[in-house]
């Protein structure tokens, strides 16, 4: 699979025009020299927090197609990619769950964990309560994994010279989507609901993150889960997915600071497109999963190989499963985010 060659390309584009061309910018503002990377968020942005045990055995770990036993490492997430593009390295913070007790990593700044909703617990494959401690996905909230952060930093404060990603609440929408399904909770209370994890998150920015020492913090929305494959799935029952995606990405807009130190970057906008403009994006096919998940564990891309896709599937499938993209999909991601700190000025 020659996932990386892609992946390396698209980079390499947005890299110069990240360095500009010719002439004199004296009248701009120096570009930041970013020292680290700490990404906090879900399985979008996780970089390995589930690559252990059997998972690592079976060569998975991340939420795409993945490629452990590649030397290099191939790079898969955007996150990785974006720490790559700056020169700086990324690792999980945490690593643990399906049986493994978890284990912190000093050092490593990648906080993202499959599952992780902003705040409150159980995530989206957390068993503890039914299942025993650790039986499944850690899904450390967000609101914890800034916290864990701070208290692992000098002084508990950022230096100032990170680049922080942020990128959640996927999964504060499939738990309020599934409450309806199970008439746990009415419509309008799920509405409210994301609306309430969207403040938070936007809080969180403002009270934990800058008030805090970050200076440089991106905030993506979330994307356009209506039109995953998981979402194409659902036919008129994705109306509920799609007013909670728009609930949340409306309240998170809103409340998030007007601020030099925040970018925010429209994933759902950007995901969007890709589905409609897949020529655009080189995309061959934006709606069916890459992988043959019907024979992985959970229908997940967390256990998805080379060896686990389905037959003739090529490099520019934008989704891995369901609605975790490809490595390629990661790539086009990555590729608007630093388009977007080109246009702020701190690429």
């Amino acid at each position: 699979m020659h996932q990386l060659k892609i992946v390396s390309a698209i980079l390499i584009s947005i890299i110069l025009a990240g360095c500009g061309g010719g002439g004199s910018n004296s009248d701009l503002p120096a570009k930041p020299r970013f020292t680290s990377q700490v990404s906090f968020g879900d399985s979008l942005s996780d970089v390995g927090s589930y690559k252990v045990g059997p998972i690592l055995a079976a060569g998975g770990g991340q939420f795409t197609i993945n490629a452990a036993s590649a030397t290099p490492p191939t790079l898969t997430n955007w996150t990785e990619l974006t720490a790559a593009s700056l020169g700086l390295g990324t690792c999980a913070a945490l690593t643990g769950g399906f049986g493994v007790v978890p284990v912190a990593h000093p050092g490593c700044f990648g906080y993202a964990e499959g599952g992780a909703r902003v705040t409150l617990q159980p995530g989206v494959g957390n068993t503890d309560s039914t299942l025993g401690p650790g039986s499944g996905a850690m899904t450390v909230p967000v609101l914890q994994q800034i916290q864990n952060h701070l208290a692992a930093i000098t002084g508990n404060k950022f230096s100032g010279s990170e680049l922080v990603l942020v990128m959640a609440g996927a999964n504060d929408v499939f738990t309020q989507a599934a409450y309806v399904a199970a008439s746990a909770v009415s419509p309008a209370s799920a509405v409210a609901a994301v609306q309430t994890a969207a403040a938070e998150l936007a809080n969180d920015v403002k009270t934990q993150i800058i008030a805090n020492g970050a200076k440089y913090v991106v905030v993506a929305n979330i994307p356009d889960i209506g039109q995953t494959p998981y979402g194409v799935s659902l036919g008129a029952n994705v109306a509920l997915i799609d007013t909670l995606v728009s609930a949340f990405n409306a309240q998170l807009k809103a409340d998030l600071p007007d601020s030099p130190n925040v970018l925010n970057v429209d994933a759902f906008t950007a995901s969007g497109d890709e589905v409609a403009n897949p020529a655009k994006y080189n995309l061959s096919n934006v709606i069916a999963p890459a992988c043959n998940i019907a024979a992985l564990p959970n229908n997940s891309s967390l256990f998805c190989t080379p060896s686990t896709l389905i037959p003739a599937v090529d490099a520019h499938y934008l989704y891995a499963d369901a609605v975790h993209p490809t490595p390629y999909g990661y790539a086009l991601f990555a590729t608007y985010i630093l388009q977007a700190m080109t246009n702020k000025g701190w690429y």
